[in-house]
């Protein structure tokens, strides 16, 4: 995804706010001319906003690393929440009709559950959207395109996961695409990376023996950035399943080949006028090779 103008105040605030709150005032000074620093080189239009934002962390790793402590607490608050509502979710599935409304299903949870906010987290993530939706008080996400028809007769899924938490409800997905008989390739972050799932996260839900391959990348995963393990499999992948606000940034209009499926929320401006959505709605979205 190309940068709107307003990207580069919120890469600069996403990214402080997330590595600034046990510093100093001169350590934030200095942080702060960093971050400033590679926004005023990699700033540019023509140039994919998630490679930026990726740029921006590389800069900053050693503050990155350093703020992991401070989202333990809200990483474990948040898989505990969301393994709690599980039992119910999994209900919610099974009780499509259809092999193809099962999937649907499992789609509106697996977007639903994205929900951390671009702001730092202040505390464990909440699944309200997804209780509603379970207990038919809410909406379902808007979706784009024959999702089901676009899964059913793949066989090497790339799944690039977001956040802590929500990573239990795409585990529900992922079981709709062993039942189809694909095998699945898991993408997390390495930890520690703020509120994002990480292995630990996958253990949690048992991903790592629900899954044939795990793999992770040390902050973006954007195609051709990556190991050479990494961008293998996301060219051996016939379909990749896209989790959150970055995952969006790193491949939406990218021209990659490939048929990608985008579950998330829309938090900011530039996300709803790319992906035509309001602000504030929940999407699962195909964007056809």
């Amino acid at each position: 995804m190309k940068p709107l103008a307003e990207c580069a105040p919120c890469i600069l605030e996403w990214t402080f706010g997330r590595t600034a709150s046990f510093l100093g005032e001169n350590q934030k000074v200095e942080l702060m001319n960093t971050l400033l620093g590679v926004l005023y080189d990699e700033f540019r239009v023509d140039r994919n906003v998630a490679l930026i934002a990726k740029h921006t962390l590389d800069a900053v790793h050693s503050r990155v690393l350093a703020a992991g402590a401070v989202y333990d607490a809200i990483k474990k608050a948040s898989n505990d929440a969301a393994k709690a509502l599980l039992p119910e979710a999994r209900r919610f599935v099974q009780e499509g009709k259809t092999p193809q409304e099962c999937f649907e299903r499992a789609c509106y949870l697996a977007s639903k559950g994205n929900v951390s906010p671009i702001a730092a987290p202040s505390g464990a993530l909440e699944f309200s959207d997804a209780e509603n939706l379970m207990a038919k008080r809410g909406p379902f996400p808007m979706v784009t395109g024959d999702v089901y028809e676009a899964a059913r007769d793949k066989r090497h899924i790339l799944f690039l996961f977001d956040n802590a938490g929500e990573i239990g409800f795409d585990a529900l997905l992922i079981e709709q695409f062993k039942a189809m008989g694909a095998a699945v390739t898991l993408v997390l972050k390495e930890a520690p990376f703020f509120e994002d799932a990480t292995l630990q996260d996958a253990v949690y839900f048992g991903l790592d023996k629900l899954s044939d391959r795990v793999l992770s990348v040390k902050t973006l995963f954007i195609p051709g950035q990556n190991r050479s393990s990494l961008d293998e499999a996301f060219e051996e992948s016939d379909l990749v399943i896209a989790k959150g606000t970055f995952n969006f940034e790193c491949l939406y209009g990218e021209d990659l080949g490939k048929p990608i499926i985008y579950m998330l929320k829309s938090k900011c401006g530039p996300i709803s006028k790319k992906a035509g959505v309001d602000q504030g709605v929940f999407f699962v979205r195909l964007e056809n090779a």
